[in-house]
């Protein structure tokens, strides 16, 4: 018998929502659900026809749904689905965290958040490091970390702050603008700027996509003759670049890089049921009375190419990110710590014992 094909391999995907409360976290992945069950909707015969031809060992994932009103989270969950992208075979995972809440259990709350996110790295060092390893080990590392920003602050909080830059530290950060259908345009347009000024520019904030300063250091000593200083703004640093003339990976970026933050609106929900209303015409919205919204559409909300970015196009630049630079540090600094504390220790064993042979 042939090998396997791997067009029946299955690729996990895991995305954890973060924010303070409130934001829209919780109604953002019920949206996503929604969007990805109306997907699977539209392609229901020829998914009947690709499963014809699954293998009898392919791993099998059951369809989870959220059902019920939709309410504050107060306890972590995971929620996965397994969906077909570009003609790939999917699990999508969403870890739904708790709100931040009062500034005093901000710090905690984070912790626990990063101490999740290194649980998965250790589960898969602990693999690593194993004399035989499970062919069916899941990948259970967090790809990608969406944080939701607040619509009524005017550029990001002091606590804003610390959160996105010690999850930069483990994750890939998304930064997120939750609830913008409680912006007007002009106030979209204001917030967005803001954002990117305090991220790139101010803080300096390593999210996802940003320019490295390392790479630009690296650059500086290739090129000392010529002066190869960052740009002040993200702005200057995309007009550096001819699109048209740039390759497709780079073209990606820079698609990514103009229209961060992304600025979501979730579907309106039957306050008994959680499940969409009715619009006439629109699969997912919400009715304002003097008008709606269609919250798959790109006037009002960047929802579907936020969902792009995640299944298509960034998704293996997400994965790849995660294991080259997140865990592969993450490696270096527990192997390094293991190094330094057997080392401590033996040199406490070596002070022992010459002070024993001194006192003989």
């Amino acid at each position: 018998m042939g090998p396997r094909s791997r067009k029946n391999a299955l690729s996990h995907f895991n995305v954890m929502v973060v924010g303070f409360s409130g934001v829209g976290k919780t109604s953002f992945v019920r949206t996503l659900l929604e969007s990805l069950n109306l997907d699977k909707s539209a392609a229901s015969d020829k998914q009947r026809r690709r499963d014809s031809f699954m293998s009898e060992n392919s791993m099998t994932i059951t369809e989870q749904t959220l059902e019920g009103p939709i309410a504050k989270t107060t306890t972590p969950y995971t929620i996965s689905n397994e969906v077909d992208v570009d003609k790939e075979r999917i699990v999508l995972t969403l870890i739904d965290t708790p709100g931040f809440q009062a500034e005093y259990l901000v710090d905690k709350q984070l912790h626990d958040i990063i101490k999740y996110i290194e649980h998965q790295f250790d589960l898969t060092l602990a693999e690593e490091t194993k004399v035989k390893r499970n062919p069916k080990a899941v990948d259970t590392q967090v790809h990608c970390c969406l944080y939701f920003i607040d619509p009524s602050k005017e550029n990001l909080t002091e606590f804003d702050i610390r959160i996105l830059t010690r999850l930069s530290k483990r994750v890939n950060v998304i930064p997120v603008i939750g609830k913008a259908d409680h912006l007007s345009m002009a106030q979209r347009n204001r917030l967005k700027p803001s954002i990117i000024k305090d991220i790139y520019t101010t803080y300096k904030i390593p999210v996802y996509g940003m320019p490295d300063d390392e790479e630009d250091e690296e650059e500086e000593e290739d090129e000392e003759s010529q002066e190869n200083t960052k740009p002040e703004t993200l702005d200057a640093f995309l007009n550096q670049f001819n699109y048209e003339e740039e390759d497709t990976d780079t073209q990606t970026i820079l698609d990514y890089l103009r229209k961060v933050p992304f600025t979501v609106i979730a579907y309106e929900d039957d306050p008994e049921t959680g499940n969409p209303i009715e619009i006439e015409n629109i699969a997912l919205g919400r009715d304002f009375g003097w008008g709606v919204i269609d919250c798959l559409g790109d006037k009002y909300s960047d929802f579907t190419q936020l969902k792009r970015v995640l299944l298509s196009t960034h998704r293996r630049y997400l994965q790849s990110d995660t294991v080259e630079r997140y865990y592969e540090a993450y490696r270096t600094e527990r192997l390094m710590f293991k190094r330094a504390t057997k080392l401590k220790s033996m040199d406490v064993s070596s002070q022992k014992i010459l002070k024993d042979l001194t006192q003989l």
